[in-house]
């Protein structure tokens, strides 16, 4: 809270000089108001953080008994209803659906963490506000829903024969979640880290995420916001352990794609037209960025033009854990990261 010597106390009735001003509610407060206002804070952080401890709970119940899924119940339903003929192909079906429960609930085992560091370290150091907690309550029940019904799990009864309807377990992709948190150069971070802007003159700058992946897949939703006059932009990965510097996309372990000129970056040196990249991206695209860390590939799917372009990771060169990596090189350049909307 930063102090003022001319606002009024907000608390109805009170008639003292509001000296605090608070950045989350836009109050002023007097010096009794504003210890009120902090334990008032406290107690939403505390709330916060036990609907976070039971989510935390379910996620771990879930883990331990995929055989209780809502789907699997379809499934033994399924079977019971047909002949015996079928039994090979439920049990398929069950496999599947374990694995697909057990990578869900890894993501969101994964994205939980990233908020639960945010809580943590917020909570020691004393330092949120009414927006971070809304922040946080919109989080910790989109997860929730996943939990409960995954958006990206489908069931599909197949009529392959008159007599016979055949289950197949369907995956889409579903949004991972991440934010950027560490700059270098004129860039810089807005909309509490699902954007990057370039700040300055034309130059190069360097933006990551928060998040370290060494398991699994994940994949995220990039959008160009801003693009001046068409001008070079890069996103991809790169090594946790290599540091941070304006001109990132040439470091060793940097792999991914430049906008225009057709340039693909492998570990740090540039590839034209590599695997048939053709640098068609505008600005408002939507691009989709896989990282398979399982398989040591990234893929870049533009949107609008329906292309997939892949680059296989060394990790010699690019170890693990990777990191979702922006460079910007023009004023006002502008990437967001898109949340959950896959």
């Amino acid at each position: 809270m930063t102090t003022s010597s001319k606002s009024p106390c907000r608390i109805s009735g009170c008639k003292s000089v509001g000296i605090y001003n608070c950045q989350g509610c836009q109050r002023s407060f007097c010096k009794k108001h504003v210890t009120e206002h902090n334990m008032e804070l406290s107690k939403e952080m505390d709330n916060v953080v036990n609907h976070h401890d039971l989510l935390q709970q379910e996620l771990t119940q879930q883990n331990a008994t995929s055989d209780n899924h809502p789907l699997m119940k379809e499934i033994n339903d399924w079977q019971r209803e047909c002949m015996e003929k079928i039994r090979r192909t439920a049990e398929e079906a069950r496999c599947k659906l374990t694995e697909l429960i057990t990578d869900n609930t890894q993501s969101l085992t994964r994205q939980l963490k990233l908020v639960s560091d945010q809580l943590k370290t917020s909570k020691e150091n004393d330092e949120y506000s009414e927006i971070d907690l809304t922040q946080w309550m919109d989080v910790l029940t989109n997860l929730k829903k996943q939990i409960e019904t995954p958006s990206n799990i489908k069931l599909r009864k197949m009529n392959h024969e008159a007599w016979l309807q055949r289950l197949e377990i369907t995956a889409t992709s579903m949004i991972s979640s991440d934010k950027f948190e560490k700059t270098c150069g004129a860039v810089k971070i807005l909309a509490n880290g699902s954007v990057v802007e370039h700040s300055g003159a034309v130059g190069y700058g360097e933006a990551r995420g928060f998040a370290a992946y060494s398991h699994g897949v994940h994949k995220f939703g990039l959008k160009i916001e801003r693009t001046t006059n068409n001008h070079w932009m890069f996103w991809g990965i790169i090594s946790q352990n290599t540091s941070m510097q304006v001109n990132s996309y040439s470091s060793k372990s940097s792999y991914g794609w430049a906008k225009n000129q057709k340039q693909v970056f492998l570990n740090g040196g540039n590839n034209i037209g590599y695997n048939d990249y053709d640098g068609d991206v505008c600005e408002n695209d939507v691009l989709y960025l896989t990282l398979n860390c399982d398989e040591r590939y990234i893929q870049l799917e533009n949107e609008r033009t329906e292309k997939k372009f892949t680059i296989p990771i060394d990790l010699t060169k690019c170890p693990f854990p990777w990191q979702l990596h922006i460079n910007l090189y023009s004023a006002n350049d502008r990437i967001s990261i898109l949340q959950n909307e896959l």
